[in-house]
Order: C-alpha cells, then sequence, then structure tokens
C-alpha cells in the first residue's frame, strides 16, 4: 500500500514497563495530549512513512479478537471519541502493552498513540497509530555564535538510526456507518504492523508480543500464499539470469537458504541486497512490483516445504541429480559444458553404495 500526506490530528504518550516491573514501578500514564510542532510532525510522519509505506518491512495482519475491551475496540474508538475519552483510551491500551511485556529481550520505553490523515493508495482516510519506541542516548547539539556545547541526553526518541520500535497503523477503509452495537467491524479497517525483531528473530516470543500478545492480532491469511509468490518470482529470476550454469546453480542454493533463515519477514529490496549481485538488484525489485509484491509480507513455508528440503539438477538426458539443500553448494560443482553436450559435474565424496 502505497502511504503519502500524513497529517497528524492528536498525539499522547506514556511511558510503559515490562510486565515484572509493573508493581514496583507502574507504568507512568499521561493526562495529557503532547503538542507537536511543525518540526515535530514533520519527524512523526517520516518515521510512519518510512515503516509503513510500499518497501517498507510492514506486514499485513488480521484481528483475532474485536470484542468489547479489546484492543482493536479500543484502538478503532480512538478515531471519533472526544479528547478525555481518546486519553483514556490510551491509558487502557498502554496498560495492556506493560502487561504483554514479558519476554527476555523486551525493554521499558514509551507508547505513542496517534490519530492523523493520510493518503492511501491514493484515497484519503483516517488513520491510528500506535508506536513503541525504546529510548535512546545521544548527544543535543546547540551552537552559539562561534562556541559549540554537546548536552548528554538518555531519553531520545524516535532518531534517524534509532530501529529499536513497532508500529501498529490501523487504517479506516470504511466508514463510520459499518458499525455495529459492539463497535467497529475489523473488516473496516487494514492492519499493519512494523517490528524491527521480526526481521531477523523468527516467530519467537520476542518478535510477536506486540501484533499478538498486545494487539490479539495473527499474520494475514495469505501469507502461504504470498511467500509462495515470492519464492516462484526469484527463482524465475534467476533463472533468467545472464550467467554462467554454475553461478545459477549458486543463486538458487542461496534462495533457498535464505527463506530457510529464522527471520519472520521477506522483502524484495532486501532479499535482493542479501543474494543478488549489485548489478541485479534493482531489476529484481522491479520484477516484484510487476508481480504485486510492493512490501514486505510475512513468512509461511507451508507451501514451499518441498522444494527446500533439497536442491536438483534436471539435464536433458533425463538425469536428475538431488542432493539435500543445505550440502548442494559445497558437495556440487558444475565445471563446464563442452560443445558436444556433456556437462562436467564433480561430486565432493567417494561412492558408497550403487542401489
Amino acid at each position: 500500500m502505497n502511504i503519502a500526506n500524513i497529517e497528524i490530528i492528536r498525539v499522547i504518550a506514556h511511558e510503559v514497563v515490562r510486565a515484572s516491573q509493573i508493581t514496583d514501578r507502574p507504568p507512568q500514564l499521561s493526562d495529557d495530549l503532547v503538542v507537536l510542532d511543525a518540526k515535530g510532525k514533520s519527524l512523526v510522519s517520516k518515521r510512519l512513512i518510512d515503516t509503513v509505506a510500499s518497501g517498507s518491512h510492514c506486514v499485513d495482519v488480521t484481528v483475532e479478537d474485536s470484542g468489547i475491551g479489546s484492543p482493536f475496540e479500543k484502538t478503532s474508538a480512538m478515531l471519533d471519541i472526544d479528547d478525555a475519552g481518546f486519553v483514556d483510551n490510551s491509558k487502557h491500551l498502554a496498560n495492556s502493552l506493560s502487561s504483554a511485556q514479558t519476554a527476555g529481550p523486551i525493554k521499558s520505553g514509551s507508547a505513542m498513540f496517534i490519530q492523523g490523515t493520510c493518503a492511501a493508495d491514493g484515497n484519503t482516510s483516517r488513520f491510528i497509530a500506535v508506536i513503541k519506541a525504546d529510548s535512546d542516548q545521544a548527544l543535543y547539539k546547540r551552537v552559539k555564535g562561534e562556541s559549540i556545547t554537546l548536552t548528554y541526553e538518555n531519553d531520545m526518541l524516535l532518531g534517524e538510526s534509532q530501529r529499536l520500535f513497532k508500529i501498529a497503523f490501523f487504517i479506516e477503509e470504511s466508514s463510520l456507518d459499518n458499525a455495529t452495537s459492539t463497535g467497529r467491524h475489523p473488516d473496516d479497517f487494514q492492519v499493519k504492523v512494523f517490528d524491527h525483531l521480526m526481521q531477523t528473530s523468527g516467530n519467537g516470543e520476542a518478535a510477536t508480543y506486540f501484533y499478538r500478545t498486545f494487539l490479539k492480532c495473527k499474520l494475514a491469511h495469505n501469507a502461504a500464499r504470498q511467500t509462495k509468490q515470492f519464492f516462484d518470482v526469484a527463482r524465475e529470476f534467476i533463472g533468467e539470469m545472464p550467467v554462467s550454469q554454475s553461478d545459477r546453480v549458486d543463486y538458487r542454493g542461496d534462495l533457498i537458504s535464505y527463506f530457510r533463515q529464522n527471520r519472520a519477514t521477506l522483502e524484495p529490496r532486501t532479499f535482493a541486497q542479501d543474494v543478488l549481485p549489485q548489478s541485479h538488484q534493482d531489476a529484481f525489485v522491479r520484477k516484484c512490483r510487476e508481480a504485486g509484491i510492493t512490501q514486505a509480507i510475512s513468512k509461511e513455508l507451508d507451501l514451499v516445504k518441498g522444494k527446500l528440503r533439497r536442491q536438483s539438477l534436471k539435464f536433458s538426458s533425463n538425469v536428475t541429480l538431488y542432493a539435500p539443500s543445505e550440502v548442494f553448494r559445497d558437495a556440487v560443482k558444475i565445471t563446464g559444458t563442452s560443445d558436444d553436450g556433456w556437462t562436467e559435474v564433480k561430486i565432493r565424496g567417494t561412492i558408497e553404495t550403487m542401489p
């Protein structure tokens, strides 16, 4: 989804803590909306666009619990309630977030709740964003005349290089007219989540507590189909690359290894940078875009498991060579193909059996 032209309407922030700290040091909850100047609004808008728009590592999730008192009910209601209700709902959510923060690597931090409007695929839409950000340390620079002073700050948020944050972005797709006696319906919204841990930590507790434990959401139901599409697009692209057969075999092996890594998302630009030579990276991103893959997708391997277990080479003479994918690169080498149609293949090891 293409997100642009974000306008901030109201913001509130609270301090959240780990679940184990709640008794001794409960969350610090604010009663007042945050007043952001133009530069502050611009910074928040840029962070949201960078993490939610097309080409980002944001993934789609679906709401599992939309009942009264659920995170979805509290969040969706914030679009239309008054300031007092907005503050109260944000406090409830901040407490829920603190209770959900049980995994080892999770830290205390700040929870921001933002209401605004944006252009989503060209249409003006309302949104609620929830940001969990860890504080960062920095030196604040002041220039006065010819002197420069640096002041230590230990509570900086949303800095340019800061990656320790999570975002849930609730984009309204249907108007309030579809509300029922129990509140808004999940189908009225598209929900996107960014979590820096999802890029590298797989589906472990630390990578899923934000969208699963706190927000009561799950990865989009079409993740398996999207994963297979990504795999097929990448395999087709490698098959069309103007490289030697030996290199093509290596890239196919890299593709399988990439999918078997402990990561929760797949994103075209990241895959291209990690696997493909630089001269082919832009072309791969374009091919993905043409196939409709414009942002990160949740990795679900159900439809490609068989293709990841072993790697194969099929020759025109109806001979097929199979090997486990994890040993194919080191154990099989193609040295060349002669003019008379013979391909030389080197296999590490000696013949053990001839069944």
